[in-house]
């Protein structure tokens, strides 16, 4: 078995009751050596202060306190800014936050699509945030969420029509079966071509089922996966999502250590 090259960390979402000192100590302690740190208004406050009041020195502080846990920034999820009031503007600061940081990649979802008036808007914006990616030297990587962008082969056909370097695809193995209604297994070769993030969910129920546990203890074929992704080089985050209850510090602790464990066995991470 041919062990994996990527750099493989944990996306904070996995951490949303919890502050980002907490969630980057479990992941730590889990022996992963890198972050995306979520900053998602309302949601996950993961990189305080925003991106949109952050200084100079912020960035720095926290990156010195990634460092302190032992871990690598190496990508921000900026998700919940596309298509709102000065969504453009606002995540043009989450680019500017990853360019001071020396982070490569920013994930995102393309906002709250509902018809052809949101895609026009979605694509005017994905056109002026390309070109303003590429002047920061940051890829933006669009996840599989929502009812649009929900599954590979639509992700694909989004990428080929803005058709910039620097706009991409964060295929999700988990949200293709609950947004989409597709398994990862028979999804994932549309996207492949299109990748630049990866996140690696496991889904422990039925299709558009909420419920994502630790890697290992759900139906995802992951060993259909790491064949599928043998030439694929980019970074994977690990998120643990469960049923949607409220699980104590300890519990994600265990699973972020439990999916740690299930790569190494399974030929994900030397």
């Amino acid at each position: 078995m041919i062990k994996m090259k990527n750099k493989i960390g944990v996306v904070t979402s996995t951490y949303p009751n919890f502050n980002g000192d907490e969630a980057m100590q479990g992941i730590s302690a889990a022996c992963f050596q890198y972050v995306e740190l979520a900053s998602a208004p309302s949601y996950f406050e993961h990189i305080l202060p925003r991106p949109e009041e952050a200084s100079e020195a912020d960035v720095k502080n926290q990156l010195d306190k990634c460092k302190g846990y032992g871990l690598e920034l190496y990508c921000i999820a900026g998700h919940t800014r596309l298509l709102t009031e000065k969504g453009t503007e606002n995540f043009k600061t989450v680019l500017d936050y990853a360019d001071k940081a020396g982070v490569p990649f920013v994930t995102t979802d393309t906002g709250e699509v509902k018809g052809e008036d949101d895609k026009i808007r979605f694509y005017k914006a994905i056109e002026e945030l390309a070109e303003y990616a590429q002047s920061k030297n940051v890829t933006i990587c669009l996840e599989m969420h929502g009812t649009w962008c929900n599954n590979g082969k639509t992700g694909a056909e989004i990428i080929k029509k803005v058709n910039h370097p620097n706009v991409r695809l964060n295929y999700d193995t988990g949200n293709v079966s609950l947004y989409g209604g597709v398994w990862a297994v028979d999804d994932m070769q549309y996207a492949l071509p299109y990748m630049s993030f990866m996140h690696i969910k496991d889904v422990g129920g039925e299709l558009k089922e909420w419920n994502f546990p630790a890697l290992g203890d759900g139906r995802v074929d992951f060993a259909k996966i790491r064949d599928f992704i043998q030439d694929y080089t980019g970074p994977v985050s690990v998120e643990i999502e469960f049923d949607g209850k409220e699980r104590s510090l300890q519990e994600i602790n265990e699973a972020v250590k439990k999916s740690y464990t299930y790569l190494k066995e399974h030929g994900f991470m030397d």
